[in-house]
């Protein structure tokens, strides 16, 4: 236990992002004594940290959305912005959600209150001017893919790799026999397991293509077995429309990671889900829509060959990636193709990806490295 008492405010803004804040929470606990404030929802404060605002009304992805969503947006800029100005925390933790988060950034600077960025952006993929706003408003990075130190350490920004925390803590909690039993599943039938994705405008703009999809996929599979894995944060109302034209979807909770690793093929929004996808080698397409003002102004401003993390870290595309049009025929065919070839199909190819990332504790590396910080 480190001899160190400071306050802490991390600001997140979405599931995925507030997951990898709960284990550093977790880990800075263990290692020293810490006042944690956070935007964030009941998953952190159940961990006893004292939530400033809720995120939940501000996650959502394109450019339209995020217009749509505007005054949500600044309220919550104005709520984080008089918690940090009355709290003056010593350190400022961003963890993702970069849109948001820069401006928090150069907030806090504004105060002298030092900020480190943990999963920063992606400035490798696009809006690469915002390298300069990071030099000039961070402190430090801890990243976790294998590429980012080096990319970071070049523009002169400190950055500290600590490993991907998915190779560590990704895997099944259950038995198959078991996960299926207790889902009701039959433990002979082929399984395809879709995932959406957690935020509302993408379901919204995922299911309806998805129904189509499994609609298709029955006509060659009638016994197909379909999983869909829930965010425990999601309403069960904003999804329930869906399912009824989805006869014999089996919608899970608090098991996503059984329903991949137990699939014989997966349909996944990109996002962190690919990357758990390919840790637990489930053959899976990667399909992703936004609007298409947005899909128009990121086709400017987008700098990579794929949008899936598994292909990005493969340097190849490993998962087949669907983009805006989501041909329904297309990708029905592919996942069948999928079932018929079998999981060992891309293992190894998979397994590569694993190499990569390092198994190890990326979260306590990260807490230590925050702790390293605060004591210099």
């Amino acid at each position: 236990m480190h001899n160190i008492d400071k306050k802490v405010f991390i600001s997140t803004g979405e599931l995925s992002g507030e997951t990898h804040a709960c284990h550093l929470v977790e880990s800075l606990q263990k290692t020293g004594s810490f006042q944690i404030s956070a935007m964030g929802s009941e998953r952190l404060a159940a961990l006893g940290v004292r939530i400033a605002r809720d995120y939940r009304d501000i996650s959502v992805t394109g450019l339209t959305e995020v217009i749509s969503h505007a005054g949500h947006i600044k309220r919550a800029f104005d709520a984080v912005k008089a918690h940090i100005r009355t709290e003056r925390p010593d350190l400022v933790v961003l963890v993702d959600f970069p849109g948001f988060n820069m401006r928090i950034a150069r907030f806090a600077r504004s105060l002298d209150i030092p900020v480190i960025y943990f999963i920063p952006p992606q400035v490798w993929a696009w809006k690469r001017n915002r390298m300069e706003k990071i030099r000039k408003y961070v402190n430090g990075i801890i990243c976790i893919l294998p590429f980012e130190e080096d990319l970071y350490a070049a523009a002169g920004v400190p950055a500290t790799y600590v490993g991907h925390p998915f190779a560590a803590t990704v895997r099944p909690t259950l038995d198959r026999a078991v996960f299926l039993s207790n889902i009701g599943a039959p433990p002979d039938k082929p399984i395809l397991t879709i995932m959406p994705g957690s935020r509302k405008n993408e379901i919204a703009r995922h299911m309806p293509p998805l129904v189509k999809i499994v609609a298709i996929m029955r006509r060659s599979l009638p016994d197909l077995t379909v999983l869909l894995p829930l965010a425990e944060s999601m309403d069960d109302r904003v999804i329930k429309p869906y399912l009824q034209g989805l006869p014999g979807v089996i919608p899970v909770k608090k098991s996503s990671h059984n329903a991949l690793a137990y699939c014989d093929a997966a349909i996944v929004a990109s996002g962190s889900a690919t990357l758990e996808a390919a840790l637990l080698k489930a053959p899976t397409a990667i399909i992703y829509r936004i609007s298409w003002f947005s899909y128009a102004i990121a086709r400017l401003i987008v700098h990579v060959d794929f949008i899936g993390l598994p292909n990005i870290i493969a340097g190849k595309e490993i998962f087949p990636e669907f983009i805006q049009g989501l041909d329904t025929e297309t990708i029905a065919s592919k996942a069948l193709s999928m079932i018929d070839k079998g999981r060992w199909d891309v293992a190894g190819e998979l397994g590569s990806i694993v190499d990569k990332l390092k198994r190890q504790d990326s979260y306590r590396l990260a807490a230590d490295t925050i702790i390293n910080f605060l004591e210099k």
